[in-house]
C-alpha cells in the first residue's frame, strides 16, 4: 500500500505583529482568535441595522478600568465598523463629532484614543493581516468583508493592536454583541431614550461567564483649560532685542496632513503642518512639517518666531481659527505687545494651505 502524502501545516507564531511592535507586546495567537471570532458573530448580527452611531454601549475595561465607549458604523452603507473610544476625552472627542464642533475632521483622528474593528474589501488588506487571516482560516472569495483590528493613539496614524489593545477590544466586542442581541430579541428595549445615559456592559462569573446590563449616566467634567505656551526666555529675549519694525497681520493655523512621520513598518506619526502666512500678501512666512503629537500651540509658537526672524518685522495683530488656540498664545504674544484675535476665516492660510497639502501628500480631512 502506497504510503499516504502528507502536506506540512506551517507552524503558527505564537504572536502576532512582533515586528511592527518593537519595544510593545504583541497580541497572542489565541488573543487575536478570540477577535476573530467575535467579530465573525458581530459581523453575522448586522448591527448596524439595529443600532445608530449615536447608540453608545459602554464598557468598563477589566484591566485599566477606563471607561470605553463604543459605537457601530454602517448605517449609511459605506463603512461598517466598531469603534471603542477609551476614557473621558473618547467621550468628550465623540460628543464634539456629534455636535459637528471640529472644523477640520483631521482633528479629530490625531486627537483620539481609540481601538476598532473594521470590515472592509479583501484589495484593502494589508500584507500582515492577510497572514494573519489565512492562518484564522478566513474565507477567499469576491465581495467577502475582512475584519481588520486597529488602534488609534492621540497623534499617530492607525496601527496593529497590542495584546492589552486586543484584550481591550474583544471585551468591547462582546459587550456591543450583547446588548444588539438584546435589542434584537426584545422590541420593547428602550435602551437611549434618556439623553447621555447608555446601557453599561459587566461581566459576572456565576459558575460561567453571564453578561449584565444596566444603564448608566455618562457626566462629561469640563474641558480643562489649554496650557498657555512656555517658551525659553533666552530666545525671546534675543528676537524683543532686535529693533524689528511693526507692522501687518499674519494668519497662524495647523492643519494635519496623511503623511507619515517614523521608518516603514513601524507605528508613524500624523504630520501636522502649521503655517505662518501674511494675511495681506498672502506669503507664507514660516511653514514648518512637525510631529502632530506636540501641542498645537507650542508648534505655533515655534513658527510665529521664525516668522519674525524671517519678516524681520513683528506683526501688529495675528489671528487663529480658534479661542483655545487664542489663549494658548495670549502670554507670548503679550509679551511681544501683539494684539491675537480669533477669525473663522483664514483666507490667506486656507489658499497656502492646498498647496502644502498637495506637496506633502493629502489630507486626513478638509474643511
Amino acid at each position: 500500500m502506497p504510503r499516504k502524502q502528507t502536506t506540512s501545516v506551517p507552524s503558527l507564531p505564537l504572536q502576532w505583529f512582533a515586528k511592527e511592535l518593537a519595544g510593545e507586546t504583541p497580541p497572542s495567537h489565541q488573543s487575536m482568535e478570540l477577535l476573530y471570532e467575535l467579530a465573525s458573530d458581530f459581523y453575522g448580527l448586522l448591527p448596524w441595522r439595529v443600532l445608530d452611531e449615536s447608540n453608545l454601549i459602554v464598557v468598563r475595561d477589566s484591566v485599566s478600568g477606563e471607561l470605553c465607549y463604543c459605537s457601530v458604523m454602517g448605517g449609511l452603507g459605506e463603512v461598517f465598523s466598531m469603534h471603542a473610544n477609551i476614557g473621558t476625552e473618547g467621550l468628550r472627542q465623540f460628543r464634539k463629532i456629534e455636535a459637528q464642533e471640529f472644523e477640520d475632521p483631521a482633528e479629530f483622528f490625531v486627537s483620539t484614543h481609540c481601538v476598532y474593528v473594521e470590515f472592509v474589501a479583501r484589495p484593502e488588506l494589508q500584507r500582515q493581516d492577510r497572514e494573519l487571516l489565512a492562518a484564522l482560516g478566513h474565507p477567499k472569495g469576491r465581495g467577502l468583508a475582512s475584519p481588520i483590528f486597529r488602534t488609534f493613539r492621540p497623534g499617530f496614524l492607525p496601527w496593529f493592536v497590542t495584546e492589552d489593545e486586543a484584550r481591550m477590544l474583544a471585551e468591547c466586542l462582546q459587550a456591543v454583541i450583547t446588548v444588539c442581541a438584546a435589542v434584537a430579541s426584545q422590541e420593547n428595549l428602550r435602551f437611549w431614550e434618556v439623553a447621555e445615559t447608555y446601557p453599561m456592559v459587566t461581566r459576572t462569573e456565576e459558575p460561567e461567564p453571564r453578561y449584565r446590563v444596566e444603564m448608566f449616566k455618562a457626566t462629561l467634567p469640563a474641558e480643562p483649560p489649554p496650557v498657555p505656551v512656555r517658551l525659553a526666555e533666552e530666545t525671546l529675549h534675543a528676537l524683543r532685542g532686535k529693533d524689528y519694525a511693526v507692522r501687518g497681520v499674519v494668519e497662524l493655523d495647523l492643519t494635519y496632513s496623511g503623511a507619515a512621520i517614523g521608518k516603514k513598518g513601524e507605528r508613524s506619526a500624523c504630520a501636522a503642518i502649521a503655517m505662518a502666512v501674511d494675511a495681506e500678501s498672502g506669503m507664507v512666512l514660516a511653514p514648518e512639517v512637525a510631529d502632530s503629537s506636540v501641542a498645537a500651540g507650542e508648534t505655533l509658537a515655534k513658527v510665529f518666531l521664525k516668522a519674525i526672524e524671517t519678516s524681520r518685522a513683528v506683526p501688529r495683530e495675528v489671528r487663529v481659527r480658534s479661542q483655545r488656540l487664542k489663549e494658548c498664545l495670549v502670554p507670548l504674544m503679550e509679551s511681544f505687545g501683539v494684539t491675537v484675535r480669533v477669525a473663522k476665516k483664514l483666507p490667506a492660510t486656507d489658499r497656502a494651505r492646498s498647496h502644502l497639502l498637495g506637496f506633502f501628500g493629502g489630507e486626513m480631512g478638509g474643511r
